[in-house]
């Protein structure tokens, strides 16, 4: 049995979501990643969750369950404890093929109860399996403080600030104000500001940008400086496109 065969099967017994480096290179990004990850539906209970990854290494003695060790590496566990060993350490390893599988009974920074908006967040890939979206993808790797965690996070954040430019030059303001609650960065607020045509959605990306700037955050500070700037040129530029009398100056300011 192969690992994708593996992940076949666990996916033809319980909704299933890939995480991880082979989720980065669905992504997009050229690297090398050495197990597959995934998270198998955690719910109801750990029993359910546990019952497939149960049946599989039943099913082929070849395969064997591991569990991380408090001194680094994995250890070896009994069948029978896989339930009990996914509660405690959010995760069980199946070795034994070409790549490790570790199986999540939760994710880094999610709850088992996150399982449902994961899934129908993600993209079906093959063997009813779904790719985690970007901006979870993300979130399972904020906390790891690991270098390759750290260019992952660059390379999505960049994907998802494109997406994000494209759509807020022409979505509504409900959608808007919805995309930059989920998600927003320095940047993508400054898009907002500068990009969309809509009044109610450039004052969203400032409120956000203030909020990072009173929060401490450098970047927000330093685009608040360049965009505050850039107003009175803009004003000037729009008046002259729309032949507005002077008068019209403070107005059309605080539309922008």
């Amino acid at each position: 049995m192969t690992a994708q065969e593996a992940v076949a099967f666990l996916a033809s017994k319980r909704r299933t979501v890939l995480l991880g480096g082979l989720a980065v290179i669905l992504h997009g990004l050229s690297r090398n990643t050495k197990d597959f990850d995934i998270w198998l539906d955690p719910l109801p209970d750990v029993q359910s969750w546990a019952a497939p990854i149960q049946q599989l290494l039943t099913r082929e003695a070849s395969l064997q369950a591991q569990q991380i060790s408090s001194f680094g590496g994995w250890k070896p566990i009994s069948v029978g404890d896989v339930p009990v060993v996914g509660s405690k350490d959010r995760l069980i390893r199946i070795v034994g093929i070409e790549r490790p599988i570790d199986v999540f009974f939760v994710p880094n920074e999610f709850e088992a109860v996150d399982f449902e908006g994961v899934w129908e967040r993600g993209i079906s890939i093959e063997h009813g399996v779904r790719l985690i979206e970007a901006i979870d993808l993300i979130i399972t790797k904020q906390l790891t403080d690991r270098p390759q965690d750290e260019t992952d996070i660059r390379f999505l954040t960049n994907k998802i600030e494109a997406q994000y430019r494209e759509r807020l030059r022409t979505c509504s303001e409900a959608e808007a104000v919805s995309m930059l609650d989920r998600f927003a960065t320095p940047e993508i607020a400054a898009i907002a500001v500068r990009e969309s045509k809509a009044d109610s959605i450039r004052a969203v990306g400032w409120r956000i940008l203030y909020e990072m700037r009173d929060n401490g955050d450098p970047f927000a500070a330093e685009f608040i400086t360049e965009m505050e700037r850039e107003r009175p040129a803009k004003v000037e530029e729009l008046l002259r496109q729309q032949k507005k009398p002077p008068e019209q100056d403070q107005d059309l300011g605080r539309s922008l």
